[in-house]
């Protein structure tokens, strides 16, 4: 079998592999009209053999503080703009993952942030992960058009 054989079957099976990787993922359906979340991601890996890719996993909370499902959000833009229900609480789960050159090496950190956003505000996140450090930072923008700091709870703060 020649080398150009072997490489074309390697990329085949890779191809499959993401496909089915991806196929799991529910995608969040990101479709009130209003998106009173901008989320900023800022991405980079420690060498040149390396990636690093951010996912959102959108979890609705009820008033007993159970989660559900919502989706996924693929997080691969600068800044996206998200849509979460006004007064009802959304639990989001901040992935961070990195690979290695061809995939030998996989690793996967998470951080989540509780919030219950309010009607007519608007909110920010910068999502950063850079030398094998992350953070997820939460703010309100005001309506002066300052942010506050807000701490980014986890689902503890529902109870």
């Amino acid at each position: 079998m020649t080398v150009r054989r072997v490489a074309q079957r390697l990329v085949a099976a890779v191809a499959v592999m993401l496909a089915a990787g991806c196929s799991s993922l529910k995608p969040y359906p990101n479709d009130l009209p209003i998106k009173n979340l901008t989320i900023r991601t800022a991405a980079s890996a420690a060498s040149a053999f390396s990636s690093v890719k951010v996912e959102l996993d959108v979890h609705g909370v009820d008033a007993a503080c159970a989660t559900r499902y919502l989706g996924t959000l693929q997080l691969d833009q600068p800044s996206v703009a998200v849509s979460l229900p006004a007064g009802h609480g959304s639990l989001l789960t901040f992935r961070f993952l990195s690979s290695n050159f061809l995939g030998s090496s996989r690793g996967s950190i998470s951080r989540q942030v509780f919030i219950t956003p309010r009607p007519d505000q608007r909110y920010e996140i910068d999502a950063t992960y850079r030398d094998d450090l992350y953070d997820v930072l939460l703010r309100e923008r005001q309506q002066n058009g300052t942010l506050r700091d807000m701490t980014a709870p986890n689902l503890r703060a529902c109870r």
